[in-house]
């Protein structure tokens, strides 16, 4: 579909304002222009999840990702150093490596050129009887890469500051909240994709939309409900803290019977990372989610969460609020934001009002604006007009 007119952007732009708050501009969900900028912008800019660091915790030990259309290799040399690079061969360019596991050297399939952990090159075929070659020119190239809260997250960008520095007091707040942390496991995965442009599951991200689309679930349409709510740099959390009594008798998807071995949670807290990721630890069992949004095109995305759990064999009751969580809870989310997708090229359409209020309550649309001003300023900087 053909851009809006010049006059139409023109018109538009953000204001930095949350009190004062607009939306994003409708075409910067759809337009091809700004899928680009994002691109060299946010995506190869920006600190991005590629898995659990107990999936690399021993020497050997290597994991494959894709940022977009770049690959990944992460893998931990024999002197316990964890390394990232581009997952291509430095002769002709092939794919190096694939899915996980453990290695010690890393061989091209095409070519056979080897590599170790370190990125080093270790032998190529007939090097001896090429004028010059030298097996130190051609090493892997390097990748930022750092252990988080547990995860494991590359940076395409040599130059950017370290997520522990930009994300400051998001571990710690993690581990506070989320009982016996350290020891929780990855053991389910699902991914669904969804036909909308990426950014409308970051803007999901407040609750004036919950008790239209999640009846069920109790996010503040009950009056005991509390919401409280902090935004850092690149980083906002959110807690809502239900009144036990009134759950227990609601019929709440995710709180199943108290078990005296294994206490209930009241609370859900719900934290966002700039720029894909939520993680969502709601109420009931003991529960941790990693939820992440990559886009498949300027009007697409795929959609996953990684549940965690206490124990690697989930309980009954881990499952049930894992599955009620996926089959319940998103596809009602997944029916508006595809809405949003096709209602955002409307020529009636430019952008709207957030919803914002002074007590940044539980109706309040601030975290919308804290998202949507990480994604202005990544593409136009401190100019606030297009």
């Amino acid at each position: 579909m053909a851009p809006k007119s010049a006059e139409t952007r023109s018109a538009v732009g953000f204001n930095p304002d949350p009190d004062h708050a607009v939306t994003l501009p409708s075409f910067y969900y759809w337009d091809g222009e700004i899928c680009a900028r994002e691109r060299e912008e946010i995506w190869f800019k920006t600190w991005q999840f590629v898995g659990h660091a107990r999936d690399v915790a021993r020497p050997g030990d290597f994991l494959t990702a894709d940022i977009l259309d770049q690959k990944i290799l992460v893998t931990r040399g024999k002197d316990g150093t964890l390394r990232a690079f581009y997952n291509v061969c430095m002769h002709r360019g092939h794919v190096l490596a694939e899915g996980h596991g453990n290695r010690s050297i890393f061989t091209c399939p095409f070519h056979a050129w080897s590599y170790d952990a370190t990125g080093a090159l270790k032998a190529a075929g007939n090097a001896e009887n090429v004028a010059g070659f030298r097996l130190e020119d051609f090493g892997l190239a390097a990748v930022q890469v750092e252990v988080f809260a547990n995860m494991v997250f590359v940076n395409l960008d040599p130059r950017a500051p370290a997520l522990a520095v930009q994300a400051a007091g998001l571990d710690a707040d993690i581990r506070a909240r989320v009982r016996g942390y350290d020891d929780m496991v990855s053991v389910r995965a699902d991914a669904r994709p969804l036909a909308c442009n990426w950014k409308y599951i970051l803007d999901q991200n407040e609750c004036y939309h919950c008790p239209v689309l999640h009846p069920k679930v109790g996010f503040g349409s009950r009056s005991k409900t509390r919401w409280i709510n902090e935004q850092h740099s690149i980083w906002s959390r959110h807690i809502s803290r239900a009144d036990p009594d009134e759950i227990e008798g609601s019929g709440d998807g995710i709180m199943p019977k108290a078990d005296a071995d294994s206490p209930l949670v009241y609370e859900t807290y719900i934290w966002f990372l700039w720029p894909n990721l939520v993680f969502l630890s709601h109420r009931g069992a003991a529960n941790f989610k990693i939820q992440r949004v990559v886009p498949t095109g300027a009007e697409s995305c795929v959609f996953s969460v990684d549940n965690l759990c206490p124990s690697a064999v989930p309980t009954d009751r881990d499952i049930e609020g894992i599955d009620f969580y996926w089959n319940i809870v998103v596809p009602q989310d997944v029916g508006a934001m595809e809405a949003q997708q096709r209602g955002a090229h409307a020529r009636g359409y430019t952008q709207g009002r957030l919803m914002v209020d002074r007590e940044r309550g539980v109706r309040s649309e601030h975290a919308v604006h804290h998202f949507d001003d990480l994604v202005w300023r990544a593409l136009n900087g401190p100019n606030y007009r297009l």
